[in-house]
């Protein structure tokens, strides 16, 4: 879960510091009244490191789990409902900072991106047995902490690459 907390701080951070970028995108979803924008992307990245911190703390572990599977499927419905909406080009908002400069538009995969995440998120909350662990649990563990970051980045690498070959095969006037 280290993984997921270290996640949620960066993209905290990425959201603060582009907090007027940030604000942009909220409002361009169009499901918040204007006057909560501001308040909403201000409490998103907030909220973002909250739970990164609990994440990797352990303080308030037990609603660290559900929260960030809520926060996920929130993101995810927000995504869907745009996309069904029809509105296809605008940002996601979860690439602030990449280095194209642009952020990825709205699509399907990252819907499946968001709900791969909320159950990743969900799995501190199933049953566990208990037994000591061994050097090579230590040894698979951390590999497969690698593996899955790995993957997480090279994923959305892949969806900034996608979305900065359709704006240069596209160009907006």
């Amino acid at each position: 879960m280290i993984a997921l907390a270290l996640m949620l701080i960066g993209a905290a951070w990425h959201k603060l510091s582009s907090q007027q970028k940030f604000a942009a995108i909220v409002a361009d979803y169009q499901i918040l009244p204007q006057w909560a924008v501001p308040l909403v992307a201000w409490l998103i990245p907030v909220t973002e490191i909250l739970l990164g911190f609990a994440w990797l703390t352990g303080v308030a572990s037990t609603l660290a789990a559900p929260l960030t599977a809520l926060m996920f499927l929130v993101y995810g419905l927000a995504i869907a409902v745009n996309l069904l909406r029809g509105r296809l080009h605008i940002s996601c908002g979860c690439g602030l900072g990449n280095s194209s400069g642009e952020n990825q538009p709205l699509s399907w995969v990252l819907v499946f991106r968001n709900i791969l995440l909320m159950l990743m998120a969900m799995l501190p909350m199933l049953p566990v047995t208990g037994r000591a662990l061994a050097p090579f649990d230590w040894f698979t563990l951390i590999a497969a902490l690698l593996a899955a970051a790995l993957l997480y980045f090279g994923g959305s690498q892949l969806l900034q690459n996608q979305s900065a070959i359709r704006s240069w095969r596209n160009p907006r006037a």
